[in-house]
C-alpha cells in the first residue's frame, strides 16, 4: 500500500472516531483524547495530522460535507418530483434512527460554534449553499419538464431548506425526533401544494 493510501485510510479512522466522541459525548465535552480513545491506533499519530481539535473539527466538518455531496449527487431519481423527495429525505429522513438524531445534536453544538471558528463557518456555508444549489437544481428540472408550476425555485428551494434546518433545530433542542417527522410532512404538503402540478 501506496504511503497516499496510508495517510487517506488514516484520516478516514480518525474521521470515523471523531464521529464516535461527538456521538458519545456532544461538541463541548469532546477532546483530542476522547477521540483518542476511539482511535485504534496512537494519539500522536492525531496530532500529528491536526494541530488542535479546532483544526481537526473543521476537517471533519469538510470530510462530512463531501460525504454528503457523495450521497446526493447519488440521488438521481427517475423523475424531477422523486429527486426533489430524495434531497429532502437526506435533509429529513423519514426514519430517523436514534444514533443520527444523537449526532444531528453534536453537528447542531458545532454551527454554534461557526461565528467564532473560520473553518466551522466555510463549511457550514458551503454545505447550506450546496444544499440550496440542488434544491434549485431538482425544482428547475421539474419545471422544465412542466411536471411543476413555474416558481422562483430560489425562493422556494431557501424555504424548504430553512424549514428543514429549523425542525432540526427544534427537534434536537427539545430532544424530540416527532418534530422533524412532523416538519418533514409539512415540506411535503409544501410542496405538493405549491410545485407539483400532477399528484
Amino acid at each position: 500500500m501506496s504511503e497516499s493510501s496510508d495517510d487517506a485510510e488514516t484520516t478516514d479512522e480518525i474521521m470515523r472516531a471523531t464521529y464516535r466522541a461527538l456521538f458519545q459525548h456532544g461538541y463541548s465535552a469532546t477532546t483530542i483524547s476522547k477521540i483518542a480513545d476511539e482511535f485504534d491506533k496512537s494519539k500522536s499519530l492525531i496530532y500529528y495530522h491536526y494541530e488542535d481539535k479546532e483544526e481537526l473539527l473543521g476537517a471533519f466538518l469538510e470530510y462530512l460535507l463531501d460525504q454528503l455531496e457523495s450521497d446526493l449527487a447519488a440521488s438521481d431519481g427517475e423523475d424531477p418530483k422523486s429527486h426533489l423527495l430524495e434531497v429532502v429525505d437526506l435533509l429529513l429522513p423519514s426514519e430517523l434512527e436514534d444514533e443520527r438524531f444523537t449526532f444531528l445534536r453534536a453537528l447542531l453544538e458545532l454551527r454554534a460554534q461557526a461565528p467564532y471558528h473560520e473553518s466551522y463557518r466555510e463549511q457550514f456555508e458551503r454545505s447550506d449553499e450546496l444544499v440550496v444549489s440542488l434544491l434549485v437544481d431538482a425544482i428547475e428540472w421539474g419545471i422544465e419538464e412542466d411536471v411543476f408550476r413555474a416558481v422562483n425555485s430560489r425562493e422556494v428551494a431557501e424555504f424548504v431548506y430553512s424549514t428543514a434546518y429549523g425542525a432540526i433545530e427544534r427537534g434536537v433542542t427539545v430532544d424530540d425526533p416527532s418534530v422533524l417527522h412532523e416538519n418533514r410532512g409539512y415540506i411535503e404538503s409544501y410542496l405538493e401544494a405549491t410545485l407539483f402540478k400532477y399528484s
